[in-house]
């Protein structure tokens, strides 16, 4: 560990600074809490980057470049992101009692005493590294601050012309002409990608570029939930909103009518894709970007947030050669992602997957993937009449939506094709009669479909801040926790880890309904979906309010967290 004494030692060895310019200096960091080197330099008595290079070649120290990996929850709660930034410290590991910090002021040691104090622990050690690893962990682990917007504005607003940073942020396979007319400056596409760049280093889902009456403002959807990023000023809306269109391949002089496009970047190792939709309306075209970021898209199957029953449930719908499975929700319910990480548990070399799907969101290698193209007449019935001709064993169908598409689906389900598609409906036992509302007949349901699965996403609390608590008598009571029974819930805290909301991702709730002869008689002689519903009960199905409360019980989500998604049932 880096004392007073040893700094004060190595300065006078190598002959830099006199006893009286280090007494200086250190009584002058004292009094400022500032890392050494700066204020050495403050003082004029240390300049150039050779110095300080001199200074880390005598204490032995040669800085090193650090990989990006996840650093745990627990690890980075451990330090507040305005003491991270203000001391360039980044908590890297947990090694035992001690917390490894990386740090490129490694002369700064009043940081670690403060450090000590703040945190009550007595064991600290620091791993050396450059600038450019730091403020890459920085952004990464603790996203953009708003001065490092205010900082690119301001670029703007002076007529900045000069060279940018370079970026992190790499946009390629997209069209870059630009429109007659249309001039993007230096800085407004370094606010494009800085905005893209924060998005992602927060974990949000959607980027909404906004045009109102008076306001322009950007927000991100995380883990469901929209917040508000910046404003910038009105005056830079246009040429903005101009280089979101030009990144997505748009036609820049259509503001008329809506557009779609897409967006590729590789950023820090990471392949994603934004799925960009542009919509006129009376203040200016409204950007919407939807993140797809295949990391976080293919899953383990036990990172999808199953309880072990529930788990055990899929994987035995998962193994059947034939029928069909159906995954049921809303929007945004993440049925993509678990039948994205199911299909990738059977994609095996002696397995043919297929899928169709509009648009296809992710490749997969090993999967033969088809998009739907209905303005060239390539529908979801179209392309699985082919399809079925290519002898797959598995297919995915991205969603069934007509009568046709089922039809087909649940005749293919028949003949030996494990078949899996999503329907929206409210729950899982409805599914059945919803395909026959479509005009699927009751006997090609009854015989096809071996079982249905709805679920929903809840916030997960913050495993750095969650609080544990005593249940009150009224918690008891909702959470149906038996009086013989002992259960400690956890409540949100607050740290920077969750940007202070105390929850930091989600996971889903489920309700698997596995299909019996009891349903399959129920089927064939159209049983309304609650005489389904209460066959599935008896036979042992667990709702998706009651998985979200067992969820509770186990301090992974709070009771109001379920309500808000379920309802309850």
């Amino acid at each position: 560990m880096l004392t007073a004494s040893k700094i004060r030692g190595v300065l006078e060895n190598i002959g830099l600074l006199s006893r009286k310019q280090i007494d200086a200096a250190v009584k002058e960091q004292l009094l400022k809490s500032g890392p050494i080197k700066k204020i050495l330099n403050d003082l004029g008595y240390l300049t150039g980057s050779s110095s300080s290079v001199s200074l880390l070649s005598q204490i032995g120290i040669t800085p090193a470049p650090l990989t990006f990996s996840e650093i745990p929850p627990t690890v980075i709660g451990k330090v507040a992101s305005s003491f991270a930034r203000e001391h360039r410290v980044v908590p890297i590991e947990l090694d035992g009692e001690t917390l490894v910090l990386a740090t490129d002021e490694p002369l700064n040691y009043l940081v670690i005493d403060n450090l000590k104090t703040f945190l009550n622990i007595h064991k600290l050690r620091l791993e050396i590294t450059n600038r450019e690893s730091i403020e890459a962990f920085l952004g990464k682990f603790y996203g953009l601050e708003k001065e490092d917007f205010i900082s690119i504005l301001g670029k703007v607003d002076k007529g900045y012309t000069g060279e940018i940073d370079g970026d992190s942020l790499i946009v390629f396979g997209t069209p870059q002409k630009e429109e007659k007319g249309v001039i993007i400056e230096a800085p407004v596409i370094r606010l494009a990608n800085a905005i893209i760049n924060d998005a992602l280093n927060k974990r949000s889902s959607d980027i909404h570029v906004e045009p109102l009456e008076d306001l322009f403002r950007i927000r991100y959807r995380i883990d469901g939930i929209l917040h508000e990023a910046i404003s910038p000023p009105r005056t830079l809306q246009s040429s903005l909103i101009a280089r979101f269109k030009l990144m997505a391949g748009m036609d820049l002089a259509e503001k008329r009518l809506p557009q779609d496009g897409r967006i590729q970047i590789r950023t820090s190792g990471r392949q994603i894709d934004l799925r960009v939709s542009a919509l006129p309306g009376i203040y200016g075209e409204s950007i919407v970007m939807r993140i797809l970021d295949k990391s976080s898209m293919l899953l383990n199957m036990n990172q999808l947030g199953f309880l072990a029953d529930d788990e055990a449930k899929w994987n035995e719908l998962l193994r059947y050669s034939g029928g069909i499975v159906l995954v049921t929700g809303p929007t945004g319910s993440g049925k993509t992602t678990t039948l994205y990480t199911s299909l990738s548990s059977l994609n095996t070399t002696d397995r043919k997957l297929m899928t169709v799907e509009e648009p296809v969101e992710y490749q997969i290698a090993g999967i033969n993937q088809t998009p739907v193209r209905p303005d060239i007449g390539l529908t979801f019935s179209l392309i699985l009449r082919s399809l079925l001709r290519q002898a797959p064993d598995v297919i995915l169908v991205g969603e069934i939506r007509d009568f046709e598409t089922a039809d087909i689906a649940l005749r293919a389900a028949l003949t030996g094709h494990l078949v899996f598609s999503t329907l929206h409906t409210n729950d899982a036992t409805a599914a059945a009669t919803r395909l026959i509302d479509l005009g699927v007949a009751p006997f090609l349901v009854a015989s096809s479909l071996q079982g249905v699965m709805a679920q929903r996403l809840v916030r997960l609390l913050c495993s750095s801040c969650k609080v544990h608590d005593q249940p009150t008598e009224a918690e008891k009571e909702l959470l149906r926790i038996k009086p013989d029974e002992k259960v400690d819930i956890c409540r949100p805290g607050g740290c920077d880890y969750c940007n202070n909301t105390g929850f930091r991702s989600r996971k889903g709730i489920f309700e698997i309904f596995i299909v019996n002869d009891e349903i399959r008689q129920l089927i064939l002689c159209k049983a309304s979906s609650s005489e389904i519903r209460l066959a599935a009960r008896r036979s042992g199905m667990r709702t998706m309010g009651e998985d979200g409360l067992l969820k509770v019980k186990k301090g992974i989500t709070t009771y109001e967290e379920v309500i808000s998604t379920t309802g309850l049932d």
